[in-house]
């Protein structure tokens, strides 16, 4: 089993995934083979197969659907236990990977959101937000980040759900009662 299996999903990262996938190969040619790297794809894009070769990756094709249930699609092609979701603006997510992987069971969360840098003016602003409400909404530039357990626990991500299957699945894990952490790149 690995370490962590760290999913992307090639429509949501579009144009963008070819820059991701070579960032994540660099920082896992020195992991020691702790981590594996999937990409869920329902776009048929003939170009993928020479990508995740390239890059080492796992394609796994499933059908055109909601982006809750490509996720599910790819996490049970998985076998790590940590499952890592990247954001599009994934900034210190290599780093925070690999220091956290040293406590890999002794962490103390279930679930952790890192946030993507933000401008200044933007964070006070996010966190006069985070004030005002108890449950922090995942934006498409966080990274997100599960323990296998408390995936399976709450039955994976919601497979009718688009943009708010991250989202939700984090207000889920709140009101498990899952010990959910927010913090930055």
């Amino acid at each position: 089993m690995y370490a962590s299996s760290i999913l992307l999903d090639a429509r949501s990262f579009g144009a963008q995934l070819p820059r991701q996938l070579d960032s994540l190969h660099r920082v896992m040619r020195y992991g020691e083979g702790k981590h594996e790297l999937l990409v869920a794809d329902d776009t048929g894009d003939h170009r993928l197969p020479g990508l995740a070769c390239r890059f080492g990756v796992t394609l796994v094709s499933c059908r055109p659907c909601p982006l809750g249930e490509r996720l599910n699609v790819a996490v049970a092609a998985s076998h790590g236990e940590l499952l890592l979701f990247p954001g599009l603006g994934q900034g210190g997510f290599p780093r925070w990977l690999s220091s956290q992987l040293g406590v890999l069971g002794r962490q103390e969360w279930d679930a952790v959101v890192l946030q993507a840098r933000r401008q200044s003016a933007l964070m006070r602003l996010m966190r006069l937000m985070r004030l005002l409400s108890r449950l922090h909404r995942a934006s498409p530039t966080d990274t997100f980040c599960v323990t296998r357990d408390w995936f399976d626990r709450i039955g994976g991500f919601d497979p009718v759900l688009e943009h708010d299957a991250l989202p939700e699945l984090i207000e889920r894990l709140q009101a498990c009662q899952a010990r959910v952490s927010i913090e930055r790149a």
